[in-house]
């Protein structure tokens, strides 16, 4: 587990751990006035937690790994924010949210197309 000040996050199960980049990613985005914002490839929601907690927007949280959403959607619940908060197990490929316009959607980790696979096929 992982313990900021108001929030906590387990990871064990997700594919995307709690790491440096996440954490200075979540912290440095700026929400601004955000109604609606998109996470994609959420991990274990650690980057839609940070957003949540610094703005008032609605967040949604979709990766195609079903044990990261499960873990995430298990975070966002035990959070001060979870009717803010809803994660969604679905491809990006195939992402069609019905009516919603995002005001900002934020990824991590960046995708480099020639960069090494990672051992975890879970990962790639």
């Amino acid at each position: 587990m992982f313990r900021f000040k108001q929030l906590s996050v387990e990871d064990d199960r997700s594919t995307m751990k709690v790491g440096t980049d996440a954490v200075l990613l979540g912290a440095w985005t700026n929400a601004g006035k955000a109604g609606e914002m998109l996470e994609i490839g959420t991990g274990c929601g650690v980057i839609a937690l940070m957003l949540a907690q610094r703005s008032n927007a609605r967040i949604t949280a979709i990766d195609n790994d079903p044990d990261s959403i499960q873990q995430a959607g298990e975070n966002f619940i035990r959070s001060p924010w979870k009717e803010r908060l809803q994660a969604v197990h679905v491809d990006i490929g195939v992402f069609d949210p019905p009516g919603i316009g995002f005001h900002l959607i934020i990824a991590n980790p960046p995708f480099f197309s020639r960069s090494l696979k990672s051992p975890s096929e879970k990962k790639n």
